[in-house]
């Protein structure tokens, strides 16, 4: 009897050894450091890197833009000192100021 119950676990056991390998194996793949799950999330984490870096390189092109118009090749010079002077809210001492009033009073 002892015998027969040792010839039965000895034929179970590779068997048995083979099945926990492949469990092992298979929670792994989904689970595990490269699994489905890691992947999912190295996606997600991919898409958003790509995202930000689409942001940033439309900004750094806007910029390079604004800087090529902003030499002295690219935009004729009385231009820039003129757009220079609208933005500092300044007026050069040889221009002719004349200030309109929009009350209807004025004419």
């Amino acid at each position: 009897m002892l015998r027969a119950v040792k010839n039965r676990l000895r034929g179970l056991a590779p068997p048995a050894l083979f099945l926990a390998i492949t469990w092992y194996f298979a929670w792994n793949s989904v689970h595990g450091h490269s699994g489905l799950e890691a992947q999912r999330v190295q996606r997600a984490e991919l898409v958003k890197a790509q995202a930000d870096f689409a942001a940033v390189d439309a900004q750094r092109a806007a910029w390079e833009t604004r800087i090529a118009d902003l030499s002295g090749q690219s935009i004729a010079p009385d231009m820039l000192d003129d757009q220079a002077r609208q933005v500092l809210n300044l007026a050069d001492p040889r221009d002719l100021v004349v200030n309109l009033s929009t009350s209807p009073r004025a004419q």
